[in-house]
């Protein structure tokens, strides 16, 4: 059974050989990457002036016979 597995997986010693050798020190995001950055960070500074908006809307109160 080994014989058999050995056979069909092959002699490489990586379990998914590539043609090209990788440099991860070449490896950016690119200007499609800032761009997604940019506008997930526009999107959550939003989301926070709404958050506090709604919240500064809310009236918080409290009945004195609960405590």
């Amino acid at each position: 059974m080994f014989r058999f597995i050995t056979s069909i997986a092959g002699t490489s010693p990586e379990p998914f050989p590539s043609s090209t050798e990788f440099d991860a020190s070449k490896v950016n995001p690119g200007p499609i990457g800032g761009l997604v950055f940019l506008f997930l960070t526009i999107a959550v500074v939003i989301l926070l002036f709404s958050f506090n908006r709604h919240i500064k809307r809310v009236n918080f109160e409290q009945d004195d016979t609960e405590q």
